[in-house]
């Protein structure tokens, strides 16, 4: 249980929300202090004491060994089964281009879904001639995207890619059910989960995915340029590398070549060691300071307080099929610019929300951080527009 006086200690390390209305961490988290401590301290190692030898490769192997350590932890699977990326796109194209597609093959996909999952399937379309399905979920993603899925299997279906969370409407789709379909198909399941990591517990293991793509700037309150791929080891099979280097291969003496029997095998290299040094402290202050049952337990109460107060707002139609489920609230206002309201609650009120363009809508996330009495401001800034 986190006393009120715990939860301004969390957002005194989260200044910018002490500076503005922060509810879109579903865009940007806000960064807590372990972030740029971390991220300055390995700067200034590296300055002073420069990145040769033992040492300075053992600390560079050392910090990515950790960061890949929390996210599992955070994922619950195998710390073998987590690939370090840049983003969820990075994860979502590792999977994506690792399949060795035939003109004429299919990837079913939803309605729901982002650009940054959405892109590599269109490019492999172009490139390769393949086939594009998408399953309708409905207007607001509350249908069943098992049953919309299964509709469009076919003898061809390659590869199965949706979210966990909706980015439209915050809706939690059924992906263990997805998971269960395409085994049953012997289709592999990839899931964007940009949405769902942070704001939702996600255990990988229990829904039976194969492939579970995650950022860290949104909901994990991390640094830009990290992010993680969870890729169940028996499914290894399904994709093979598409970009290799020194981090995706075992040692062994030259010329010889073998890839890593894991996931590690879909790292490239060079990455910004501080920035995953940034990675691995908002992890580790996320699971031991903040607390993870109370994290997603908060979100979920402040969904529903925000849902309890906006539906009072005469005009105002939620799309989020579930309110309470997750920290993604949407919504609409009737004869009212979704845009202009974005700036009009922003330079008028220092609230920051983001509209959603595919459905004309606002969206909301209401973070661990918020409070009940920022939602109020925010239901009478919008009770009380011009």
């Amino acid at each position: 249980m986190v006393t009120l006086a715990h939860l301004q200690e969390i957002r005194s390390a989260l200044p910018a929300t002490t500076t503005q209305i922060y509810l879109n961490t579903g865009t940007f988290g806000p960064l807590p202090a372990c972030v740029p401590q971390a991220i300055t301290a390995r700067i200034q190692e590296e300055w002073q004491q420069g990145r040769l030898g033992p040492a300075g490769f053992g600390s560079i192997t050392t910090i990515s060994q950790q960061a890949r350590e929390h996210a599992a932890r955070l994922l619950h699977c195998q710390t073998e089964e987590i690939s370090l990326t840049d983003n969820t796109g990075e994860g979502m194209n590792i999977v994506s281009y690792g399949i060795n597609w035939q003109a004429g093959d299919e990837v079913i996909t939803t309605n729901h879904e982002h650009i940054s999952a959405l892109a590599p399937l269109y490019q492999i379309r172009d490139r390769s001639g393949i086939v594009v399905r998408v399953a309708d979920l409905g207007p607001r993603a509350n249908q069943s995207a098992r049953d919309a899925i299964e509709k469009l299997i076919t003898p061809r279906t390659r590869l199965i890619s949706l979210s966990h969370v909706t980015w439209t409407t915050g809706a939690i789709l059924d992906v263990q059910e997805v998971a269960a379909l395409g085994r049953a198909h012997n289709i592999p399941v990839l899931i964007d989960g940009a949405q769902s990591a942070g704001n939702i517990p996600i255990d990988v293991t229990a829904l039976g995915v194969d492939f579970y793509a995650i950022p860290m700037q949104k909901w994990l309150c991390g640094p830009d340029g990290t992010g993680a791929l969870y890729v169940r080891q028996e499914s290894l099979h399904y994709i093979q590398s598409t970009y290799v280097g020194y981090n995706s291969a075992k040692f062994g003496p030259s010329p010889n070549w073998e890839l890593h029997d894991h996931a590690q095998r879909f790292e490239v290299g060079g990455r910004q060691t501080a920035a995953i040094s940034g990675q691995s402290a908002v992890l580790h202050w996320l699971e031991t300071v903040v607390g993870y049952e109370w994290l997603f337990a908060r979100i979920k109460e402040l969904n529903n307080y925000a849902y309890q107060t906006l539906k009072e707002i005469p005009d105002l139609t939620i799309l989020t099929p579930e309110p309470g489920h997750s920290g993604i609230l949407t919504f609409t206002i009737a004869d009212t610019d979704e845009v202009e309201l974005v700036t009009y609650l922003r330079e008028m009120h220092n609230i920051a929300v983001r509209s959603i363009p595919d459905n004309k809508s606002l969206r909301i996330s209401t973070g661990f951080f918020n409070t009940e009495s920022e939602i109020d401001t925010l239901a009478h800034a919008l009770l009380h527009r011009k």
